[in-house]
């Protein structure tokens, strides 16, 4: 645990490669998983991210695929992309419908492609792309509530030599009075980190959607996450294969990834409680989500991650003054049982009985390193 915490304080991955120049020959399959938890963890930019992950799937890949290959095999995944930005707006009003075109490891934008914006088989409008790649279109929501599913794509005629696929964007039309719920993904509804998601195998956590479509009865569900924006299409694939109730997914700019979750999110909340007030729930797996949450006034549940297995006491004192630092009326919980008896049974989760918990484990760990 202690070299974990040194590479995540750090931010950067840093593996010693004396037994020869391949990563993957040095990883064992525990370093491996460590890799990809510090991925998780400290990638801030779209480089490091292409990097790390190259790095896990080095330590996962046949000897006979050069590195090379391992960064083509990540380059497939962003890129060339249509991405769209789902909104919430307000019955009758004008609203700004947004994608861009991004392709290569830089994900760099293609200007010059006319990108057409559909609802239905009625055009919305029709704009070529700009020098950074982006395009937009105002549009007036409809007099009723309800989630409208834009079509987005290039003009046929248009396409790039690699023909580029379609996506969706959503527009929720919502009152202002609607009573909503902010919900992280990453280790909240998904039990890893967006790493795995780019990767491919990423599984929910174990009740998370069920919680969720109760919830979805009296509640929109915003799912607000720090995920860069390329991952926004296989973020809203991932949520509807594993049955997740309809909601916008609203993800972060480089810009925003760059500036850290806490940041970003207090941004975006504090945004979205000026149109909409009954923005009632955050629930999400990191302290500065949690703070944000709870300073804007929401109920705040932080899902906390701890694996019980390590041997560190410090790593747990840590983890204590973390908690501690958050306002009292946070709820601390470890699955979503708990989530769902916060809310449905108006139990409580105190962050005071798991600081507790962990102080236990660090005299415990303590003790015996004496003995």
């Amino acid at each position: 645990m202690r070299q974990s915490r040194g590479l995540y304080r750090r931010g950067r991955l840093r593996v010693k490669t004396s037994g020869g120049p391949r990563l993957r020959k040095v990883l064992t399959p525990l370093a491996a998983r460590r890799s990809l938890k510090v991925m998780e963890r400290t990638t801030r930019s779209s480089a490091c991210l292409v990097l790390a992950a190259a790095a896990c799937l080095a330590a996962c890949t046949p000897a006979r695929a050069g590195f090379s290959d391992i960064l083509n095999r990540v380059k497939d995944r962003v890129g060339p992309a249509l991405l769209a930005h789902d909104v919430l707006a307000e019955p009758g009003t004008e609203v700004t419908l947004e994608a861009g075109l991004r392709s290569g490891l830089r994900l760099t934008g293609e200007e010059g492609r006319r990108i057409q914006f559909h609802l239905d088989e009625r055009r919305l409008g029709e704009v070529p792309s700009d020098t950074d790649g982006n395009a937009a279109v105002r549009w007036t929501a409809p007099e009723t509530c309800g989630d409208y599913v834009i079509r987005v794509r290039i003009k046929p005629d248009d396409q790039p030599d690699k023909p580029v696929e379609e996506t969706q964007l959503l527009v929720a039309v919502r009152k202002p009075d609607t009573p909503m719920v902010v919900v992280d993904l990453d280790k909240t509804v998904v039990a890893s980190g967006f790493a795995r998601v780019l990767l491919g195998g990423a599984k929910p956590m174990t009740g998370a959607n069920v919680v969720l479509e109760r919830l979805a009865k009296a509640h929109t569900i915003v799912y607000l996450t720090h995920r860069p924006d390329f991952l926004g299409p296989k973020s809203k694939r991932w949520l509807t294969e594993n049955r997740f109730p309809t909601g916008p997914v609203l993800t972060s700019t480089l810009g925003g990834f760059l500036k850290g979750s806490g940041d970003y999110k207090a941004g975006r909340i504090a945004s979205l409680k000026r149109t909409y007030p009954n923005l009632a729930v955050g629930i999400g797996d990191k302290i500065s989500d949690a703070r944000a949450y709870a300073d804007h006034g929401l109920a705040s549940i932080l899902i906390l991650h701890v694996d019980w297995s390590e041997d560190d006491p410090e790593d747990y004192e840590k983890l204590v003054g973390e908690l501690a630092s958050l306002p009292q009326a946070v709820h601390v919980v470890t699955n979503w049982s708990d989530v769902s008896a916060i809310l449905f049974e108006k139990a409580t989760r105190p962050k005071q009985a798991m600081e507790a918990r962990l102080r236990q484990v660090a005299r415990d760990l303590r003790r015996r390193r004496k003995d």
